[in-house]
């Protein structure tokens, strides 16, 4: 395996995504920035996702934190039936928030997006559940709808694929990354698969019909781990 592919699934596996994520598209901010002219903007936004359990998921009961002890018993309501009429119940709920983040280019002085970048984490992919992964999709298909010219990576193990039709084979692989440009009346799809034991590519991002940047994941991803010791990170030292 690669060393870089290898230090992604222990990331992944570590359930450092969340952070480690942020390290690398702030890399691809610094490596396209010098590529734009000043009439663009570049941006990491991020967004707020708070993920509970599934339905099917268990939940926890809730000890109180103070108890009282009485003498005579605790009466119930019963129905006719013989089933209670009312009941108390208090349960714990374990969740997790964090945030995703995202690229955007936007055009100034109207503040128009008009690319995206994507790095895929396992929430968007259903790791967590079908619905941020449904969300995510909603979004992407909003984005497309609106002429957003996207560039998606996904370069985790887990989770669903759900690339493109025009790109389908890129499923294939242990890893891919897909972009998209609206030129005229057509969408232009360009795909990048790659495997466990190959290098991360470089892809070309068109953030408009005639102006592309090019991204280099693998020296993006050196220098987020050069940012952060993200070996010594997921060693656990």
């Amino acid at each position: 395996m690669h060393p870089a592919n290898q230090l992604l699934e222990r990331i992944e596996a570590g359930r450092l995504w969340a952070y480690f994520h942020k390290d690398w598209l702030l890399q691809i901010r610094g490596l396209i920035r010098p590529q734009l002219p000043a009439e663009f903007s570049v941006f990491v936004e991020s967004e707020a996702v708070l993920i509970a359990p599934s339905d099917n998921e268990r939940l926890t009961p809730v000890a109180p934190d103070l108890a009282v002890a009485r003498s005579e018993p605790v009466l119930t309501t019963m129905s006719r039936f013989g089933q209670p009429t009312m009941a108390v119940v208090e349960v714990d709920e374990p969740c997790e928030l964090f945030h995703q983040y995202r690229l955007v280019i936007r055009r100034v002085p109207d503040n128009q997006v008009v690319a995206a970048a994507e790095l895929l984490s396992p929430t968007y992919k259903g790791v967590f559940g079908e619905l941020e992964k449904s969300k995510y999709l909603r979004k992407r298909e909003h984005d497309l709808d609106a002429g957003v010219n996207l560039l998606e990576i996904d370069a985790l193990q887990r989770g669903d694929r759900f690339v493109p039709h025009a790109t389908e084979r890129l499923a294939e692989y242990d890893r891919n990354a897909w972009s998209v440009c609206h030129d005229a009346d057509r969408r232009r799809y360009r795909g990048w698969g790659w495997n466990n034991s190959d290098p991360l590519p470089t892809v070309t991002w068109p953030i408009e019909p005639t102006r592309q940047v090019i991204v280099d994941l693998s020296v993006a991803f050196r220098q987020a781990c050069e940012f952060n010791p993200w070996e010594r990170l997921v060693a656990g030292g």
